[in-house]
């Protein structure tokens, strides 16, 4: 059966990540895994091998019992059935992307920044790896996102290509999400030029126009807009999500924080490029 898994590092922003995968597992009756990796401390090739040994057990028992007890003091018991608990002595982008490869999951959902992290971006590394890499689609919430699924906005860019990311859609929507609403992501095209070529006639001269441009901070403000009037606790994004990750990494944390979640869909189409720690188009 498929699932639904969650990187939990403990951060509000993961615990929210939790919260909106509850009403999805109960409407599909799918299940959840908790995913957290962690490191040992530095230094353990100097120790004996049965030591190292010994310290890796007690730390894997040590961070089950610490997850377990965050699901028990964070949910109600009715919320937490059908959850399965992952720890792992890994590296976050190595450990879980290993699961994500298995194909028993339908969607990651992820905080979009962890507690370590000291970036001031809306959302962080970690966040804008797996947006990048993930090959199935990827929710982002906020400190104080709060996601009850009564609409989403769908901004679709017609030439985007995601099957996953249509079957997710056509899943929340038959037994989830009862209202969506659209924004058509239009392309640059001669007639849409020739729109802008009008209005700017229609000025008085002199006048600095700007056409509205379906990318970079602007798309966003624009998006997180329409979802505001729309109330739409979720923006789904059927688009390269690198039209706005660079500009999604420059918006102040406090501008987006309290606003809708973020679903990001995988394409089979595009390269898959490595992480070198910006977010420049490949």
């Amino acid at each position: 059966m498929a699932k639904l898994i969650a990187g939990i590092d403990y951060s509000p922003a993961s615990v929210r990540a939790l919260e909106a995968l509850i009403p999805i597992r109960k409407a599909t009756k799918q299940s959840i895994a908790l995913y957290h990796a962690y490191q040992l401390p530095k230094g353990l090739p100097f120790l004996s091998a049965h030591v190292i040994e010994d310290m890796e057990m007690e730390a894997e028992k040590a961070t089950q019992q610490k997850l377990r007890r965050f699901l028990h003091d964070t949910f109600p018991p009715a919320d937490i059935q059908r959850v399965k608990i992952i720890t792992q002595r890994d590296f976050l982008t190595d450990g879980l992307f290993r699961h994500l490869e298995t194909g028993k999951y339908i969607l990651l959902a992820m905080g979009a920044r962890g507690e370590t992290e000291t970036e001031k971006a809306a959302i962080g590394f970690h966040a804008r790896h797996f947006i990048r890499h993930s090959p199935i689609p990827v929710l982002i919430t906020f400190p104080q996102t709060q996601v009850r699924w009564k609409r989403l906005l769908i901004a679709y860019h017609p030439n985007f290509h995601s099957p996953i990311g249509k079957r997710l859609l056509r899943l929340l929507t038959q037994k989830l999400v009862p209202s969506v609403a659209g924004v058509a992501l239009l392309p640059p095209t001669p007639a849409i030029e020739k729109i802008h070529k009008k209005i700017r006639q229609q000025l008085t001269h002199g006048a600095d126009y700007q056409p509205v441009v379906w990318e970079s901070v602007h798309l966003v403000r624009l998006l997180l807009e329409t979802s505001r009037s729309y109330e739409a606790d979720v923006i789904a994004y059927f688009s390269d999500p690198m039209h706005i990750l660079p500009a999604m990494r420059s918006i102040p944390e406090s501008e987006i924080d309290s606003q809708a979640a973020w679903l990001f869909f995988p394409s089979p189409n595009k390269a898959d490029s490595q992480d070198n720690g910006n977010d420049s188009l490949s």
